[in-house]
């Protein structure tokens, strides 16, 4: 069984902007099937606060925030499904050994069920937003 986040701006629609979501949408997903298990509210992230205060480059430079509660938020899922985020974001969860999927879906439902289908693909890092979002 795979515990599958999938980023949401409203618990129906997939995010386009992790950092930003409103919440993430929790499913188990085994055996080609994808029950939905919880919601949980973005309280933890920087852009979710309205602190983001620099922009999104790699590395760690001065000012950027820290990506560790998001991270320890979905401690327990093993996959992160999104339309984007930016590189910071992709390489930390890859550290803590989250995966990432990027889905072109319009809503969760239809993206927990091509993830049960396997019919997502794991981020590269060219999917990563290379902008400032401020």
């Amino acid at each position: 069984m795979a515990r599958v986040a999938f980023a949401s701006d409203d618990g129906t629609a997939i995010a386009a902007h992790t950092g930003r979501c409103a919440c993430f949408v929790i499913y188990n997903v085994a055996d080609g099937q994808a029950p939905r298990v919880e919601s949980r509210a973005n309280t933890f992230t920087t852009h979710a606060q309205e602190g983001c205060a620099g922009p999104h480059a790699p590395g760690p430079p001065a000012g950027h925030h820290s990506h560790a509660s998001l991270l320890d938020a979905l401690a327990d899922c093993q996959v992160l499904v999104t339309r984007g985020l930016g590189p910071r974001l992709l390489a930390d969860l890859g550290a803590r050994g989250i995966d990432v999927c990027v889905c072109n879906a319009d809503g969760v439902e239809d993206a927990a069920r091509l993830f049960a289908a396997g019919q997502l693909r794991r981020a590269r890092p060219t999917d990563a937003c290379g902008r400032s979002h401020r």
